[in-house]
């Protein structure tokens, strides 16, 4: 790690730095075996020119080298796995393409002919310029390895041609000087535009990353976004519920019965169906408050919504409209089947068990149920609910009247005591 940190200080670079090399070792090892194809040809040349001892000593040395050069590549792609990899393989492999360019360059002496041989000797040279040509176009990723390359090639034939060379072979010589400085300003041009092109690749994918990296946050957001309105949504659903409930029983209370009300009227003069609504109360509730504390009646009142909300058939609703008084609400039912659906349950309550009260204690209901017309105003209907109701209480209690068989509105001015 402290390597790497040194790396990423002295070198701003060095991500570029560790693809260039990777590009590099890349080059060297697919020139590897073009180098070992091109040895026996190169031996075919100079066989009848050159020692065969020199010859087959300075191709074993190369392909040892070459080897040398393949376990160390091998290695380094099993193990690049980080930047600092790369740059632990590096000298190894540096070290390696060195010893062969040495022996390159010096495969002059090694197949210099037994007797002078100029055009032979014209020959060779060119071979090795060819050579040197392309591996410097595969090598021009690193620098320092293009200097060795060039050092190394041309040590021995500049010395060879500057001590004894003739004029044909100076100026043949000043050809491939000039092609070797057009070839290493190519090559310096292509350096440059191959570390922008890495440079351009690290810029896009960081670039990516960055969207990616927005893309995702952004989807958090909109996550998190939409868990908060579905929060709230639940919150105020939550909300409206407590505000349209009663704290004591957990039905729906007077509020809720007022929207609720309006509701079926608008419905009922839009489609021109009649609905029926009934009010329900406890027979001699003030009784129980009286003789057993208003905690038992509370308790009465929970029992009752408790049994008369499991024993309402479907679509009809139960609201609190006060004290020990209830209203049953049947969307689109006719009276008579609202008052039978009542009827059974009063029934039912009438000989049920009442915690908090003692187990002789008849706790009965009454109830008067109004049929309601499309445009009827609500009011009017809980008006004649109220009169069925008194009639109810009048004629006995723990019975349904229903307003239809009220004859006329004598029950009016009756004063109800529960």
């Amino acid at each position: 790690m402290k390597r790497l940190a040194y790396l990423q200080q002295e070198s701003p670079h060095w991500r570029e730095e560790a693809d260039l090399t990777r590009y590099f070792v890349d080059a060297a090892y697919q020139s590897i075996g073009p180098a070992v194809c091109s040895t026996p040809v190169l031996a075919w040349i100079a066989y009848e020119h050159a020692s065969l001892w020199r010859m087959l000593c300075w191709m074993a040395l190369f392909w040892l080298v070459e080897w040398r050069l393949i376990l160390v590549v091998r290695s380094f792609r099993r193990n690049d796995t980080h930047p600092l990899v790369v740059y632990q393989y590096y000298p190894a492999i540096r070290d390696c393409l060195l010893a062969s360019s040495l022996l390159w360059g010096s495969c002059i002496w090694f197949m210099a002919p037994i007797e002078p041989d100029r055009p032979y000797e014209m020959l060779l040279l060119l071979w090795v310029s060819g050579i040197f040509a392309l591996l410097c176009i595969m090598m021009s990723a690193c620098r320092d390895i293009h200097v060795l390359f060039f050092a190394a090639f041309w040590a021995f034939p500049v010395f060879s041609l500057l001590n004894d060379g003739q004029r044909l072979e100076m100026v043949a010589l000043l050809g491939v000087v000039l092609y070797l400085l057009s070839q290493w300003r190519f090559v310096r041009g292509f350096r440059q535009t191959l570390f922008e092109t890495v440079q351009l690749k690290h810029a896009n994918q960081s670039m990516m990353e960055q969207l990616v990296e927005m893309h995702v946050q952004a989807s958090m957001k909109r996550e998190s976004l939409e868990q908060n309105r579905l929060a709230l949504q639940t919150a105020l659903a939550e909300g409206e519920r407590l505000l349209e409930c009663d704290a004591l029983t957990g039905c729906f209370n007077q509020r809720a019965l007022r929207r609720q009300l309006d509701l079926y009227a608008a419905q009922s003069a839009e489609n021109g169906q009649g609905w029926s609504l009934s009010i329900l109360d406890l027979d001699h509730f003030k009784q129980v408050n009286d003789t057993f504390g208003h905690q038992a009646g509370d308790a009465v009142l929970e029992q009752l919504v408790h049994k008369v909300s499991e024993l309402l058939p479907d679509g009809m609703q139960l609201y609190r409209y006060g004290g020990e008084e209830f209203v049953v609400l049947a969307p689109q039912q006719p009276a008579a089947v609202l008052a039978t659906a009542l009827d059974a349950i009063r029934q039912q309550l009438s000989t049920s068990r009442w915690e908090a009260l003692p187990a002789s204690w008849q706790q009965t209901v009454s109830a008067g149920v109004v049929a309601c017309q499309p445009g009827d105003p609500v009011n009017h209907s809980l008006q004649q609910a109220d009169m069925a109701l008194y009639a109810a209480k009048h004629r006995g209690r723990n019975r349904i009247c229903m307003a239809s068989e009220l004859a006329t509105p004598v029950l009016q001015g009756f004063s109800h005591s529960s």
